[in-house]
């Protein structure tokens, strides 16, 4: 008995690996995109992709609502050159995503180095980025 329970174990192993990664994939496809919306000023984008209630800490410890990110997108007072992402991990737990990774970022005259967090979480269908971390590295 013992040796059905093994094999059974290891025959269903591959499949619960699986079952997570199309989650994991399109989170990892929404980051590239959210680089991408970031650097070309699309704030639509970046509309549908921030929770309505988001909370988006930035390097200097300053809080922004949704609303205050996308005006300064539009407004040019945030302007982004480029993000450059490393190490990049994503933990699952249920309907949330967790982001971490390290990065570069080239915003306004300032080149940020960073460790960053993202937490994203289903809702109605679709993710959504809930919480946006930045913590600045020593350069």
């Amino acid at each position: 008995m013992k040796r059905i329970f093994t094999y059974a174990c290891l025959w269903l192993l591959p499949l619960c690996a699986f079952a997570g990664e199309p989650a994991t994939q399109n989170i990892l496809e929404l980051e590239d995109q959210w680089t991408a919306a970031l650097i070309k000023g699309d704030t639509a984008f970046l509309e549908r992709l921030y929770s309505d209630d988001i909370v988006y800490t930035h390097t200097n410890g300053a809080v922004n609502t949704k609303a205050q990110v996308l005006d300064a997108i539009k407004a040019g007072k945030a302007k982004y050159f480029s993000v450059d992402r490393s190490d990049v991990k994503v933990q699952s737990h249920g309907d949330t995503r967790i982001v971490t990774f390290r990065a570069v970022i080239k915003v306004n005259a300032v080149t940020l180095p960073s460790r960053m967090i993202h937490v994203f979480v289903r809702q109605d269908g679709e993710w959504r980025m809930a919480a946006y971390q930045s913590t600045r590295l020593p350069d």
